[in-house]
C-alpha cells in the first residue's frame, strides 16, 4: 500500500503528467494565436484613409440666350384730364395726369404730384386743387390781337360794349377770337379778391409785365351745388366789371353803374342793391334762384378792368330765411361763395386788405359738387 501512494504524487492528483503537459502546450499556442489576431486587427485599424481619385467631368460651355426685344416707343404726352365724376373723400384731392412721361416737380411713376395750396394765388392755381369742384379761368387781353400785338382798342365805353357783345353771344369765347388769350389757365374754388393792383391779374396768368394789358377780362366757369335746398342770391362787387350767371341766366351785374348800363340789360331789383359799400364802390345784390340739395348748377363769372389801376371781385352768397350777423353799416356779414376751404395764406392776405365785417371767410356751407 505504501508504494501505491507514492506513485500518485504529481502536479494534479489523479491526472497523468503527460495530459497536463499537453494542456499547457495547447494553452500556450492559443495565447500566441490570439495575440497575433489582436495585433493584426489593431494594425489594420491604424491604416490611413486614402480618398478615391477625383472623377473627371466634362465641362459644357454655357451660351447666353439671345432674346429679341422690341423697342418700346416713347408714349405720347397726354392732355389734361379733368373728371367731374370723381368724388372727393375727406378733401383728398386726386392728381392730374397732364404729362405721363415727365411729371411735375419730381412726379412718381409718371403722375404729377399733388399741387401745393401754397402756390395758389387770389386768382387761382395753375393746377386743379379740387377736381370737379373748381372753376377754370381764361384770361383775355383786349389791348392785344390774337397774335399778341398791340391793337387800337380804346379804353372806357368801347371796352364795356365789347364785353356786352360777349354776354349777348351767350358767353361764347369765339366772340373774343380776335383778341389775345393767355395759354395758361387758372383754377380756383372761390372769388374774393379785395382791392388790388390790376397788373397782378395778367401776371398770375403768366403774362410778362412789359406786355401791354391795360384792358382785360377773366372768364371762369364750373359747377356748384348746395348742401341744403333753398333760395339763394349773390352779393358781388367788381372793379370795374363783375357779371355772374347761373344755369345760363344772368343773376348779378356788379361794378360801375356805367359798366352795367353798357354791358347788359340786367337791372337789380333788390332793396339792398347798391346800398352797402365794399371796397371802392357799392355792392350789387343779385336775383334769387332755386337750388336743390346735391343737384349741380352751372356757374360762370366774368370780371375785368379798364384803365390799369385797381381791380376787385368779391362774391358772397345769401340763403333766404337765414339770419346773419351785421357789420357796423348794417349790412349782413355773408359767407364767401366757395366750393372748398380757402387756404390759410390767402385768408391772411384777404384779411389784411379787407375792412372788418365785409364778409365771412370761413363760415357757411361749401358749395362743392363732389
Amino acid at each position: 500500500m505504501k508504494r501505491l501512494v507514492k506513485r500518485t504524487k504529481g502536479l494534479i492528483k489523479g491526472a497523468p503528467t503527460a495530459v497536463l503537459v499537453s494542456i499547457g502546450i495547447h494553452a500556450a499556442i492559443l495565447l500566441l494565436a490570439g495575440g497575433m489576431v489582436v495585433f493584426t486587427v489593431v494594425k489594420k485599424m491604424e491604416q490611413k484613409f486614402e480618398p478615391p481619385p477625383p472623377v473627371e467631368r466634362k465641362t459644357v460651355e454655357l451660351k447666353k440666350p439671345k432674346v429679341k426685344v422690341k423697342k418700346r416707343a416713347r408714349p405720347k404726352a397726354s392732355q389734361r384730364i379733368s373728371s367731374r365724376n370723381i368724388q372727393g373723400m375727406s378733401n383728398i384731392q386726386l392728381p392730374e395726369t397732364s404729362r405721363i412721361s415727365e411729371g411735375l416737380g419730381g412726379g412718381v411713376g409718371g403722375f404729377e404730384m399733388m399741387p401745393d395750396p401754397a402756390d395758389m394765388s387770389l386768382f387761382g392755381g395753375k393746377s386743379s386743387l379740387s377736381i370737379g369742384n373748381d372753376f377754370e379761368g381764361t384770361f383775355y387781353a383786349l389791348t392785344l390781337d390774337r397774335s399778341g400785338k398791340r391793337n387800337s382798342q380804346s379804353v372806357g365805353d368801347e371796352y364795356y360794349r365789347e364785353i356786352g357783345r360777349f354776354l349777348d353771344s351767350g358767353w361764347n369765347p369765339r366772340s373774343f377770337s380776335m383778341y389775345y388769350r393767355a395759354p395758361q389757365k387758372l383754377y380756383t374754388t372761390f372769388f374774393y379778391i379785395p382791392m388790388t393792383a390790376s397788373e397782378f391779374v395778367p401776371r398770375s396768368f403768366g403774362i410778362p409785365d412789359e406786355v401791354y394789358t391795360l384792358n382785360w377780362m377773366a372768364h371762369y366757369k364750373g359747377k356748384f351745388a348746395a348742401k341744403e335746398s333753398g333760395t339763394y342770391r349773390f352779393w358781388g362787387r367788381g372793379e370795374n366789371v363783375c357779371v355772374i350767371r347761373v344755369n345760363g341766366e344772368v343773376v348779378l351785374t356788379g361794378g360801375h353803374v356805367l359798366a352795367a348800363a353798357l354791358m347788359s340789360d340786367w337791372r337789380g331789383s333788390a332793396e339792398e342793391h347798391r346800398k352797402y359799400w365794399r371796397g371802392h364802390g357799392p355792392m350789387g345784390v343779385g336775383d334769387w334762384f332755386e337750388l336743390e340739395a346735391g343737384v349741380p348748377a352751372d356757374f360762370e363769372i366774368v370780371f375785368g378792368d379798364t384803365g390799369g389801376a385797381w381791380t376787385q371781385c368779391t362774391v358772397t352768397i345769401q340763403k333766404k330765411g337765414e339770419i346773419y350777423p351785421k357789420n357796423r353799416d348794417g349790412a349782413p356779414i355773408l359767407p364767401v361763395f366757395r366750393t372748398a376751404e380757402i387756404p390759410q395764406h390767402l385768408i391772411d392776405e384777404i384779411t389784411y386788405s379787407m375792412i372788418e365785417g365785409e364778409a365771412d371767410l370761413t363760415g357757411g356751407q361749401l358749395f362743392n359738387v363732389y
